[in-house]
């Protein structure tokens, strides 16, 4: 039966175990199958003779599995590949060997909490993942039988054993195209094995985060300049299944596919306690590793071994100097096989010794003394904040996977945290299952965030020392708020900046509001400097970012300002604009608390307001050599800032509108348009609103307001109040109940008719090519329909042009390489687009289009088109591509056409032309 596990049962031990069962066995008419020879299936044979052998014998779980691993009184081991490991005479780490000795003589004994039931009341279901990759699960089930780690049964196990607790299994797509199944744990939610486990007698993890790895590069690449600094990956193979479970505690882990019962011997890939009891095992390997003897007769200053591990990752950097990289190798796989036994050591992902490798999914260079993210990782952080923004609806699980990426690149741009922590509280707070539409201020996230990742400079070459924080501030900023003012020293030019609180502002902060509290106002002081010196300090041409350290009299504040993490909105927004400005002007802000006693100059700047204060005297005697920088617009209102950034400049015009509909209903209403509380009272009046826009509508036809223009315009209602009163609104479940009731009464969405090349020949014969300005509607129209452009993006809207509006500059003709050509050599045209009505960034794109081959609908004969009426109107000059060519010319063109088409005038037809051709 067992003569195929391959992991814990070979050599002389695993031929002992295998004897002993056939022996237990035979006393109840078993015999043992012939081992199964198909390496990727289940072994049918094991699992009915296993079935049988628990039912004949009628043992409890517990004893089953003792007898199943060869557990007795004298050697109680639940896996026999593991020893107890002697602790080092130099070793400072007693306790961590003693607590992984006792895992290697019992095993993990988890605890659970009071209120875990006996039985389980409900078997979940696998995730539909795990019935799509079927054949994976089956052999993953397979490989865990030949290693001894699961126990097959088939359903007749339920019965014997009405104690197993069923958790549901998954698959997730792993690097390499390869897949991962997942027992989750953690569901169902409230009922889970995660949730029924205490967590009290976990040990504490301590890993090595890379800025350890990139300390080490630093320290080896100072201290011993001349010399080589190798690196070094180790992976221990399947670390979790190396740690068994106590025979007590493995009725908890167990899962079911095709009507087989597995039971996982070891710890699962998915319990929230793996983690915690494996770090043991990766602790004591390094400290075995770190313990070894390495002797130079030359570099005696080099002392021992130094290895950093991060869970089953173990990577080692050294000087290439005689024999010692050699010696670190074979430490390493010595200390590996000593704790977790040889088939521990994977030597599919242990590297060589390289000047570059990869290491925690990261990039280290230790000539250039560099670290960066791979180009893969950025374009997949870049593919899936496109894909979600596309979808506009994302379930837990995608909100989580982002997250996972955006750490990953935040470990090279730790401010990157202020722009994802919205979604990080979105994530947290949906509910499992099902996609949810997005939220405006996740989807801001998202954007900010993509803009961010455009910069892949900013991601790449990152010096090790500023990676791992240790560089020394070239520059120093001191700053205190007061009850009265804030201000602001920056002692290397000689400047500060003070800012007098009004009135209205003094109030807010003695009636204690959050948004005005000193932590915040502490902050203030901090992206205050930053935006106003921000360029002074920039180093233009220059990779390093310069250190800018910022004093601050405040705890919270300086640990919000360090870790850009706080649940204040207001503080929220200004490690924002902290972040921006740090990778606006490439600087790197760190934060350090100094006692009040010591901040005498700011202290007095930020309170002495008159020559009657006590202070005033001291703030003239150290200031008079000092010159002021007064905070002009848009500086002096900081969520001003904010808002211009983050809306886009053609949304305000409709924002500032609905504001308007919304200022004279609350005046007729009698109230403020300014809701003050954040509940049913605020959610009835917008209710109250809905309503009315429902009945009566804003306009002069007095129509009705269907259903998605009332959403458009409670959202701009919430919008403002977010910018402004830093309220965030909320609706209720009776506003959403009238809101689904006016969504099923509101018309039916009529679709937009499409522009199709039928629709454009005929359009084409109903225009006149002799005459220019008909010659330049043609053109434009078929150049929109091949590049997919907004009216905004090419034309006149009404009076007004966007600043994005195509420029006849950025328009030429090339050829298939990309080089721009004469036209009668062109095969395809170009286009530069230096912003767009969703490119809130002004980042711009470049679009080509290649010739079609129809002789008349055609990018190439586009162009020739516009610019041959450009000559003939004597516009050549011209700044716009599309010359003064306005939206309502081409609409008029466009309704024309749809009327000889026979189409309902009715019938809209899209300003956005969208091909139709593929």
């Amino acid at each position: 039966m067992m003569g195929h596990q391959r992991a814990p049962l070979t050599g002389a031990c695993g031929w002992r175990l295998i004897e002993q069962l056939r022996v237990y066995a035979s006393k109840f008419g078993l015999i043992s199958p012939i081992p199964s020879t198909q390496d990727d299936a289940i072994a049918t044979n094991s699992v009915k003779f296993l079935t049988e052998l628990a039912t004949r014998s009628a043992l409890s779980l517990p004893d089953f599995v003792r007898r199943f691993r060869g557990q007795s009184n004298t050697d109680g081991r639940p896996n026999k590949s593991l020893y107890e490991v002697p602790v080092p005479v130099n070793s400072s780490r007693h306790e961590v060997y003693h607590s992984w000795n006792k895992i290697v003589r019992v095993g993990v004994q988890p605890r659970w909490s009071n209120d875990k039931p006996h039985t389980q009341q409900h078997r979940p279901p696998n995730h539909n993942s795990a019935v799509i990759h079927g054949d994976a699960v089956r052999r993953h089930i397979g490989k865990g039988q030949r290693d001894g780690r699961y126990l097959v049964f088939d359903k007749r196990a339920l019965s014997l054993w009405p104690e197993l607790f069923i958790s549901p299994i998954g698959v997730v797509d792993k690097a390499g195209g390869d897949t991962r199944m997942i027992n989750d744990y953690s569901f169902p939610n409230m009922g889970s094995v995660n949730d029924f486990t205490d967590r009290s007698n976990f040990p504490s993890i301590a890993y090595n985060p890379p800025r350890d790895i990139a300390r080490r590069i630093h320290v080896l690449r100072s201290e011993y300049a001349n010399t080589e600094v190798l690196l070094m990956l180790g992976d221990v193979s399947g670390a979790f299944r190396h740690v068994p479970i106590h025979e007590d505690a493995v009725h908890s882990f167990v899962f079911m596919f095709d009507d087989y019962v597995i039971i996982d011997l070891s710890c699962g890939f998915g319990w929230c306690g793996s983690p915690a009891f494996y770090s043991l095992a990766g602790c004591v390997i390094n400290d075995l590793y770190e313990s070894t003897p390495v002797h130079d007769d030359t570099l005696t200053t080099l002392g021992g071994l130094r290895g950093n591990v991060w869970c089953d990752d173990h990577t080692c950097v050294e000087v290439n100097h005689e024999t010692r990289c050699d010696d670190a190798n074979i430490a390493l796989r010595h200390a590996m096989a000593t704790v977790l036994g040889p088939t521990a050591i994977n030597d599919k992902k242990f590297t060589s010794w390289s000047t570059q490798n990869k290491a925690l999914g990261l990039m280290w260079d230790t000539t250039a003394g560099t670290v960066s993210i791979p180009a893969n990782k950025l374009d997949k952080a870049t593919e899936q904040i496109v894909a979600t923004l596309q979808s506009s609806h994302a379930s837990k699980s995608d909100l989580n996977k982002l997250l996972g990426v955006f750490r990953h690149v935040a470990t090279c741009f730790p401010s990157a945290r202020a722009l994802y922590q919205r979604l990080h509280v979105a994530a947290i707070s949906t509910r499992p299952f099902g996609k949810y539409k997005l939220v405006p201020e996740v989807i801001e996230d998202l954007i900010w965030f993509q803009a961010v990742l455009a910069h892949r400079d900013r991601f790449n070459g990152i010096p090790v020392a500023q990676f791992a924080s240790i560089t020394t501030p070239t520059t120093h900023v001191y700053m205190d708020a007061s009850g009265t003012g804030l201000c602001v020293l920056e002692p290397h030019q000689r400047q500060f900046i003070r800012v007098k609180y009004s009135r209205d502002e003094i109030q807010k902060i003695q009636r204690g509001m959050t948004a005005q509290s000193i932590n915040v106002r502490e902050l203030h002081s901090a992206v205050l400097a930053a935006l106003h010196w921000g360029p002074s300090w920039q180093q233009q041409q220059s990779v390093h970012l310069v250190h800018v350290c910022l004093h601050i009299d405040n705890t919270s504040a300086v640990g919000w300002a360090a870790s850009r993490l706080s649940r204040n909105k207001t503080a929220q927004l200004y490690n924002r604009l902290l972040s921006l400005a740090e990778f606006e002007y490439q600087l790197s802000f760190s934060a350090e608390h100094t006692q009040g006693k010591l901040n005498v100059m700011d202290d007095a700047g930020s309170r002495a307001w008159s020559k009657s204060h006590s202070l005033w005297q001291i703030w003239a005697n150290m200031s008079c050599s000092w010159s002021q920088v007064e905070v002009q617009p848009p500086f002096d209102d900081l969520s001003a800032v904010w808002g211009q950034l983050s809306l886009a400049e053609t949304s305000k015009t409709k924002y500032n509108s609905h504001w308007s509909q919304w200022t004279r209903f609350s005046k007729l209403m009698g109230w403020s348009p300014w809701l003050t509380t954040v509940g049913r009272s605020s959610s009835n009046k917008l209710m109250y609103f809905a309503i009315y826009l429902w009945k009566c509508g804003w306009n002069t036809g007095g129509d009705e307001n269907q259903y998605s223009t009332i959403q458009s315009k409670l959202s701009s209602i919430m919008w403002f109040h977010r910018r402004y009163s830093d309220i965030d609104l909320i609706r209720s479940p009776q506003l959403r109940l009238v809101l689904q009731g006016v969504k099923r009464l509101s018309d039916s969405t009529r679709k937009k008719l499409p522009v199709t090349p039928a629709f454009l020949r005929l359009l084409r014969r109903s225009l006149n090519l002799d005459r220019p300005q008909e010659r330049l509607v043609w053109g434009s129209i078929l150049l929109a329909y091949f590049f997919l452009l907004r009216r905004s993006e090419y034309l006149m809207v009404g009076r007004n042009r966007a600043f994005y509006c195509l420029k006849a500059k950025d328009v030429f003709f090339t050829n298939s390489r990309g080089i721009p050509v004469a036209p009668e050599s062109a095969t395809a045209v170009t286009i530069g687009l230096s912003g767009a009505k969703n490119d809130q960034f002004g980042r711009g794109a470049w679009r080509t289009m290649h010739l079609s081959g129809d002789l008349s609908l055609c990018s190439v004969r586009a162009l020739k088109h516009i610019l041959q009426a450009r000559r003939d109107l004597g516009v050549v000059n011209h700044s716009y591509l599309c010359v003064d060519l306005t939206a309502e010319k081409v609409s008029s063109a466009l309704k024309a056409t749809a009327t000889r088409a026979g189409v309902e005038k009715s019938s809209p037809l899209k300003q956005r032309l969208i091909s139709q051709n593929g």
